[in-house]
């Protein structure tokens, strides 16, 4: 046999399997067997498999058919109870013969097809319709009458006749039946909300129920301390403008635009709107959709990565998180971790280290994102949203910082 060649990668050797239907056993596998059971990737809790139809076992002397007898008697013409002649008659009675002869074609009977001196014109199809069978009837009995037309003859006035009605084609809808338009369907009770962050002050809610509005004017609103600067709706769509700019997250107030939206997701939770999924994605005001779901007690924190993803900050992140986030971390990543401190009492930043002599750090952003959101699923919240939310930066250059909505919930002490 050939002694198949591997080339190692990275420190470690490659096990590629002999047969197609061998599942792939990771980099760390051996080559005898996978002790795991599902080749270095999370078990499938999909539906089963369907699997082959297992054959019979192979018998060395199975059964015999029984053998082949012939039954003479059951085949045998039996003689008729009358004791008629043994020939076999038809079911059918005998075909009476009828008193008048059906009529014969007659004889030397010859058709001449085209015009012929003896015959005159020509015959015109069958199927040709002509046009003056109702010329002499029309002209002498019916007579049109337009009510727009002012030219009439002297004399003769429009019949008085009564105006036809409708008649249905099927028997069972009566003349009296009225046909009605469905109505217009309302917006009383939604069944999905819409959200969009605009420029660096404006929110709108589309399909906002009215008590909805009501509740977000006395939770929502208040909670910007600068105020609002107008509050309007437009067919059904809800359209508040701020004072100052929440959406920049920059300045003294960015503690309040961070609480604003978590507890904008806190309230649609408890009224039991459930973030679902984002439209208009491509544009820089893309639409959240807010689905009718089960009302829960679900609770939500805020969190972002810096534009190069070598730092993390968490923003007003639950107890068991905040104490536990930085000692996970450091045990995934060592000492690739540089520094985890809090900031202004209710951020926790954590920084990679960097590469020397640059600005990438030596751990990859993918990597640390994905370890981030492992952690966060153990602890018991999960990634529920993302918001785009544009920033002024310096010499009026607009960036753009994404924030991170987890969901989750609280195991409280009895």
């Amino acid at each position: 046999m050939n002694q198949q060649h591997q080339q190692s990668y990275g420190g470690y050797t490659p096990f590629y399997p002999a047969y197609p239907q061998t599942p792939y056993m990771g980099p760390n596998a051996s080559q005898g067997h996978n002790t795991s059971g599902h080749g270095g990737y999370p078990p499938f809790y999909g539906p089963p498999q369907p699997q082959p139809p297992q054959l019979a076992p192979q018998n060395s002397n199975p059964p015999q058919p029984a053998p082949y007898q012939f039954d003479a008697e059951a085949y045998a013409v039996k003689p008729n109870a009358s004791g008629s002649s043994g020939q076999r008659r038809h079911r059918r009675h005998n075909t009476v013969p009828s008193q008048h002869p059906p009529p014969q074609p007659p004889q030397n009977q010859t058709f001449t097809v085209g015009p012929t001196a003896q015959n005159g014109p020509p015959l015109k199809p069958a199927l040709k319709k002509t046009k003056t069978v109702f010329n002499k009837a029309e002209n002498s009995t019916r007579q049109f009458f337009s009510a727009f037309n002012s030219q009439q003859p002297q004399g003769q006035q429009p019949p008085m006749t009564m105006p036809r009605t409708r008649v249905y084609s099927n028997p069972g809808n009566t003349q009296s039946v009225v046909v009605e338009e469905p109505p217009v369907q309302t917006t009383d009770n939604p069944f999905h909300m819409i959200v969009s962050f605009h420029a660096y002050n404006e929110l709108h809610i589309e399909n906002i129920l009215a008590n909805a509005l009501e509740e977000m004017q006395l939770i929502i609103w208040p909670l910007w301390p600068e105020g609002i600067e107008s509050d309007i709706v437009v067919e059904h769509t809800s359209i508040v403008k701020f004072r100052g700019a929440p959406w920049d997250l920059n300045g003294p107030n960015v503690k309040f635009s961070y609480k604003l939206i978590t507890e904008f997701f806190l309230l649609f939770q408890r009224r039991g709107y459930s973030y679902q999924t984002a439209v208009n994605i491509g544009t820089s005001t893309p639409r959240l959709l807010f689905q009718v779901t089960k009302p829960d007690d679900s609770e939500f924190f805020l969190a972002f990565f810096s534009q190069e993803g070598r730092r993390l900050t968490l923003i007003n992140p639950p107890q068991h998180i905040d104490l536990s986030m930085g000692a996970r971390l450091r045990s995934s990543f060592g000492k690739k971790i540089q520094s985890d401190n809090v900031v202004e009492e209710y951020m926790r930043v954590i920084d990679l280290k960097r590469r020397p002599n640059s600005n990438v750090s030596e751990v990859d952003p993918g990597m640390f994102f994905v370890e981030v959101l492992r952690i966060l699923s153990q602890l018991g919240f999960s990634l529920d949203a993302s918001i785009p939310l544009g920033r002024r930066g310096t010499l009026g250059k607009r960036s753009q910082r994404e924030l991170l909505v987890f969901k989750g919930n609280i195991v409280r002490d009895a």
